[in-house]
């Protein structure tokens, strides 16, 4: 039997669920959050974790559902478009304190 997956396509999947910044409990603790700080497919446990000493191995894992992204960040925002009338050009902020 034929299959159109191959190892490739299955570490690309493995690599976007474990990204770095990935919100992931343990499944020996549950209700204890942590976050992917790398996964490197090269290494054997290929994840480690912001807060575990530890490597880990996906089936270790439960993914937790990511918040979609601008859901309520931008809906909220009271900055205006540049170039419409009746609107206040937006503000811009520098980081160096000079103006």
């Amino acid at each position: 039997m034929h299959t159109h997956y191959s190892t490739h396509d299955f570490d690309q999947k493995e690599a976007l669920q474990y990204r770095p910044g990935q919100r992931v409990e343990l499944k020996e603790r549950p209700g204890v959050v942590d976050v992917i700080a790398e996964y490197d497919p090269m290494m054997v446990p290929p994840i480690w974790l912001a807060n575990d000493p530890k490597p880990r191995y996906p089936h270790e894992l439960n993914v937790l559902p990511r918040p979609p992204i601008g859901s309520t960040l931008f809906r909220s925002s009271k900055r205006r478009l540049v170039g419409h009338p009746g609107r206040q050009p937006l503000v811009h902020l520098t980081t160096s304190g000079k103006r």
